[in-house]
């Protein structure tokens, strides 16, 4: 499977005999799937089952649709004459009892009263094959969003691998500057602890290995470094073998976060926190890119 982004645009159209329709859908980054349908106001009765057919392909984001439908053959319109009958003689009625000048309705003032044009009800076989159109479309749509996030999601995929090596390289730099810094800072320390027992005129350390060996401890980022290690393999991975594995590759991506941080805490090294700063950097454009991976 491929690495899909949440970002995309899709559109199908499907005709038959007694409809034609067309569906657009977009989408964007969302932390689930979100789906706002429009349709016809009188095809509502399809908004489930065209988002139920999003929801079989489509694990995250943020999806808008547009649904359009056109009978082939309008239904033609039918006049209840008896209806219009009642409502002229009603006004000729008020216009007498009201003593007003004689005037006739326009067709269109008669046509706007209720029932003159009743509704007819629509053939089933009219409704079955307008949302089989719509099914149709709407499947066709679905296919071209899927295809327009996945086209996306293998530049989201290099720009990931791109930064991942980049911070296994720091890693690595890290890793060789630990045994310099490891005893710049014993250096330091066992300078300080004598300095101090010297303040005070003491003869004799109490115990001056094991409190350089403690604050030593304190301040290795061997663990840390490990860690980090294996989360950024796991994240190579996870990118190359693809599919909805966006929120996956966000815990990753802040395990990584909080082990960069970490070594940043315990470092007093110049040389080791500039670069810690950068890798931090590096982990905030992994942040910013997974938002649009589904």
């Amino acid at each position: 499977m491929n690495l899909c982004s949440m970002t995309g645009y899709g559109r199908g159209r499907s005709e038959n005999r007694h409809a034609r329709a067309s569906v657009e859908l977009r989408s964007v980054n969302g932390k689930g799937l979100n789906t706002k349908l429009r349709l016809p106001h009188d095809r509502l009765e399809l908004e489930s089952k065209v988002e139920a057919e999003l929801r079989k392909v489509l694990e995250r984001g943020s999806v808008t649709g547009q649904v359009r439908v056109r009978l082939m053959e309008l239904p033609v319109a039918e006049l209840d004459l008896k209806v219009m009958r009642g409502y002229l003689k009603a006004w000729r009625k008020a216009e007498k009892d009201l003593k007003l000048k004689k005037a006739d309705p326009s067709m269109s003032e008669l046509l706007a009263l209720p029932g003159a044009q009743p509704s007819t009800e629509e053939l089933p076989a009219i409704t079955k094959s307008v949302a089989k159109a719509v099914m149709a479309a709407t499947q066709e749509a679905l296919k071209a969003l899927v295809k327009s996030r996945e086209e996306e999601g293998q530049q989201l995929a290099k720009e990931m691998q791109r930064l991942i090596k980049s911070l296994a390289v720091s890693v690595k730099k890290v890793d060789k500057m630990v045994p310099k810094v490891r005893a710049a800072q014993e250096a330091r320390l066992t300078e300080r602890v004598t300095k101090a027992l010297d303040a005070i005129d003491r003869a004799e350390p109490i115990d001056l290995a094991r409190e350089l060996v403690v604050l030593a401890e304190r301040a290795d980022i061997q663990e840390e470094i490990a860690r980090l290690d294996i989360h950024l393999k796991r994240l190579g991975a996870k990118v190359k073998a693809g599919g909805p594995i966006g929120r996956e590759l966000e815990f990753l991506v802040q395990e990584c976060h909080r082990e960069v941080t970490t070594m940043g805490n315990k470092s007093s090294d110049q040389n080791l926190s500039e670069l810690v700063v950068a890798m931090k950097m590096v982990v905030q454009q992994m942040k910013e890119q997974l938002a649009n991976v589904e």
